[in-house]
């Protein structure tokens, strides 16, 4: 292996390790100061501890040039497995790859800035001609592994005990299972709070750049179209959430079109839906949404 070759593959090992614990870092600072859905793998409280700790784990290693070829194989796995996860938020249509914590950067900009890049790059700055385990560096190894193993006793206690609080008056998480029976906690938050709080209205929230999103109102839509509005006792509105994007909702469409106001950030796992009943929710959805046949029988029964 030629020195410039050597001190290149170098370059590239430490600037990864820069990289992962600065990503580590900046999770770390999001699960400290923002709460999370809690809704899948990808929003998992516990998964993203995991998350930082490896990516910390991973950096330090990087960092320290200690058993280089079994850390280039390790960074070279990471990152090829890192370059999958962002091609599927890519193709699923994720805002954000979710890789630098509260800075949102698009999937399609990490995957071909910086995880294939990094790949290549390891791929071709092989350290070659070196033994997989240098075992005179292993007293080094033992105490750098000391060393990681008590900054991440120390992390991740602390990411997993200090939880942010739910409201704030800079952001609310939303939890639409604890809304029934109740009157609608951010009635006042949307800016047709007043029209929904008389008769029955199914409301749909959404995100603009959220897929599952834009199939369901699709969806409600072509339904609420072949229904005489006049003779049904169900409104149907739909609320953006911020920040908000065009192209949602159908020109002429046949439901009540609202924004939640974006006096603060909201957190809610979309779409995400509730009848309500003269300002009261009956019934809540998340994700999973209902069959609005069953919902339109419930509320015919109701009236006789």
């Amino acid at each position: 292996m030629t020195d410039i070759m050597k001190t290149v593959n170098d370059i590239v090992i430490k600037l990864l390790g820069l990289l992962l614990m600065t990503a580590a870092i900046l999770k770390g600072w999001q699960l400290l100061t923002e709460p999370i859905a809690n809704k899948d793998i990808w929003t998992n409280r516990a998964f993203l501890i995991f998350t930082v700790e490896f990516e910390l784990a991973l950096g330090i290693w990087l960092l320290s040039g200690i058993f280089r070829k079994l850390a280039w194989s390790a960074a070279l796995v990471c990152f090829s497995l890192f370059s999958a996860i962002t091609l599927y938020k890519g193709l699923s249509g994720a805002a954000s790859c979710g890789c630098f914590g509260p800075v949102q950067v698009n999937p399609w900009i990490t995957l071909f800035v910086v995880d294939i890049p990094a790949c290549l790059a390891l791929a071709v700055f092989r350290p070659k001609g070196e033994k997989l385990f240098d075992w005179p560096t292993m007293p080094r190894f033992a105490a750098l592994a000391g060393i990681g193993f008590a900054i991440l006793s120390i992390t991740a206690p602390i990411l997993a005990l200090n939880k942010p609080e739910k409201i704030t008056s800079s952001y609310e998480v939303l939890e639409p299972e604890i809304w029934v029976g109740k009157e609608l906690p951010i009635l006042e938050y949307i800016d047709i709070g007043e029209k929904l709080k008389k008769g029955n209205w199914l409301v749909l929230f959404y995100h603009y750049d959220c897929p599952d999103c834009l199939e369901a109102i699709q969806k409600y839509e072509k339904i609420f179209r072949k229904i005489d509005i006049n003779n049904i006792a169900l409104g149907f509105a739909i609320i953006a959430i911020p920040p908000y994007g065009e192209g949602q909702v159908i020109a002429g469409s046949p439901c009540v079109l609202g924004r939640l106001l974006d006096v603060k950030e909201w957190f809610v796992t979309t779409p995400a839906m509730v009848l309500l009943k003269d300002s009261k929710a009956t019934q809540t959805w998340e994700q999973k949404l209902p069959d609005l046949g069953k919902i339109l029988d419930n509320i015919f029964t109701e009236r006789r």
